[in-house]
């Protein structure tokens, strides 16, 4: 019986076999043509709206519509008309750029009849009137030439140069400091979500805090994201309503002034003026004042009841080298010791202050920041090829603590490298490289040349200037693997071969054999560096006119006597 269910099994399993591929053999749809597959066409809009809400309509029957807003804008403003023609305004008469108008539920029927209602109706209005008007058939909006277009602004960037113009014009118009225009929060009592908005000095932070709807937040901001969310303002919303109706009313202002300025303008009101594309680099924003929060310029961080020594940090430094402060301050502008404690805490997210200053592969952390930076061209012939942790404790480099943990409020001072001091009797000026020597001539090193260009690059970076306080470190790069306090004489580091053996060894699954370290060590070098030499074997290894190998073939080729 069992044999009889077995062949029944095998008889429908090959049945089945046979039966696909008799299909793949005569099915009529042949495989994808990869040109028939037309990719979505980002454009960089100028003035343009994609309107497709596919977030209630799902997948479109008609193709998108691309609203040309600055268009509309233009016309209205020539017959006296504001944004109040096609966008409600709010208890204070303030714009809330909602589109339709009209519109109580937000179902497909409801949202495709009141943009029918308004764009359509104003249209025939118009054309009534015997003014100049647009379509009014769906094929003129839904274009087919629109279905395989995406319209993309570039983010706007409100960086610090930007605040520091807003802060000193509203100062000017004012007479005083007061951030309450712009910075604000919601009065959210335990269980209870107002929509009461406060202004409470000296606690401003970035917008994004509270509007980056998509991103995960801690406790503390929790309630207030709901209700931000419950509102609809994440942050393309929350700067819309906040900048643009400042703008139109400094406008409004200007446009009333008798003894209005020429060089006085408003700011700006159009999709392209804001979203630019172009952004300020570190270097430009050096120069322009941080927003002030009573930070000090440098902070000791002293934990109580941790086991190492407190850390000096240069706040001001920091400040200097970052685009915002969101860099650091993730989540608040409060001290990473109020959510991170010393064992973890729920606002932390459990992540206690030990973790939160050394993970390297977060961004926000002091060794995380430290690892993109040792990622940069210059840095990363040595740091590319040097593991971030050690291998045998899972933990960072030991050798580093004492720089940072030194238990003092000062910092310590800059060190200067110099190669002067170097007895160019024990590091050699060039190095024969000879693990290839059958085949090709030695290959020449330039050792001291090397050393010397390290050595520049380390003394042009502060923070390679603060970290490379021995000469000895630079040596690291490549000797990675010895210790000078180990070794017999100064500056004798052992060679290559005392660690990697011209065999792989099978005792050491992750020591490369000698030619193999060779290679990734100088070749991954130049590739960390982006140097264009060398390309090929005989830049670094010229070839031998006659190989030994040659000439044992010539001897195995000789006849037999």
């Amino acid at each position: 019986m069992k044999k009889k269910i077995l062949l029944l099994v095998i008889s429908l399993c090959l049945l089945l076999f046979i039966v696909n591929g008799l299909h793949s053999v005569y099915s009529t749809e042949g495989p994808v043509d990869p040109k028939a597959v037309q990719p979505i066409i980002e454009i960089k809009s100028k003035n343009e709206i994609g309107i497709a809400h596919s977030e209630i309509f799902g997948e479109l029957e008609r193709p998108q519509v691309i609203f040309d807003h600055q268009k509309h804008v233009g016309a209205l403003k020539k017959e006296q008309q504001g944004c109040d023609a096609c966008h409600p305004q709010d208890e204070g008469k303030e714009f809330l750029f909602d589109f339709p108008k009209e519109l109580k539920k937000k179902d497909e029927e409801s949202v495709m009849n009141a943009y029918h209602d308004e764009c359509i109706g104003c249209h025939k209005k118009r054309y009534k009137e015997d003014k100049k008007t647009g379509p009014v058939t769906c094929g003129d909006c839904h274009k087919e030439e629109y279905k395989l277009m995406a319209v993309k602004y570039p983010v706007v960037e409100f960086d610090f140069f930007y605040h520091d113009k807003h802060v000193k014009k509203l100062k000017e118009k004012t007479g005083k400091d007061d951030c309450s225009l712009c910075h604000h929060t919601y009065d959210i009592e335990e269980d209870d979500e107002t929509l009461a908005l406060v202004y409470e000095e000296g606690t401003e932070e970035s917008c994004y805090y509270c509007h980056d709807l998509e991103k995960k937040r801690g406790p503390k901001l929790t309630a207030i994201t709901r209700v931000a969310g419950k509102k609809g303002l994440n942050t393309q919303r929350a700067s819309h309503l906040q900048c643009l109706n400042c703008h139109l009313e400094h406008e409004k202002e200007l446009a009333y002034k008798k003894e209005k300025k020429k060089e006085e303008k408003a700011g700006p009101t159009e999709c392209a003026k804001c979203h630019t594309g172009k952004y300020k680099t570190i270097a430009e924003l050096e120069k322009v004042p941080r927003p002030d929060r009573g930070q000090k310029e440098t902070a000791f961080i002293n934990i109580q009841s941790a086991r190492m020594k407190g850390v000096a940090f240069d706040h001001k430094y920091h400040e200097k080298n970052h685009k915002t402060c969101r860099g650091c301050h993730h989540e608040t502008l409060n001290t990473c010791k109020e959510c991170h404690t010393l064992t973890g805490s729920r606002d932390g997210k459990w992540i206690n202050i030990a973790n939160a200053y050394h993970d390297v592969f977060s961004e926000q952390s002091c060794s995380g920041c430290h690892r993109i930076k040792k990622s940069e061209k210059e840095c990363a012939g040595c740091h590319g090829l040097l593991p971030l942790m050690d291998i045998q404790t899972k933990g960072p480099k030991k050798e580093t603590c004492y720089i940072c943990h030194t238990g003092k409020k000062e910092l310590l001072p800059t060190e200067t490298l110099s190669v002067s001091k170097l007895d160019t009797q024990k590091v050699k000026k060039e190095v024969e490289v000879k693990i290839l020597e059958k085949e090709y001539e030695p290959s020449k090193f330039p050792h001291l040349k090397i050393i010397e260009g390290l050595v520049k690059i380390s003394n042009d970076s502060k923070l390679g200037g603060y970290f490379h306080r021995k000469l000895e470190t630079i040596c690291d790069g490549c000797h990675h693997q010895s210790r000078a306090e180990a070794e017999v004489e100064k500056d004798s580091p052992p060679y290559c071969r005392n660690c990697h053996s011209i065999s792989f060894d099978v005792q050491n699954m992750n020591r490369p054999k000698l030619i193999a370290a060779y290679h990734r060590q100088c070749i991954g070098c130049h590739e960390y560096m982006k140097l264009e030499k060398p390309k090929e074997c005989k830049e670094c290894h010229k070839e031998r006119a006659i190989r030994p190998t040659d000439i044992l073939t010539k001897y195995n080729e000789l006849p037999l006597k």
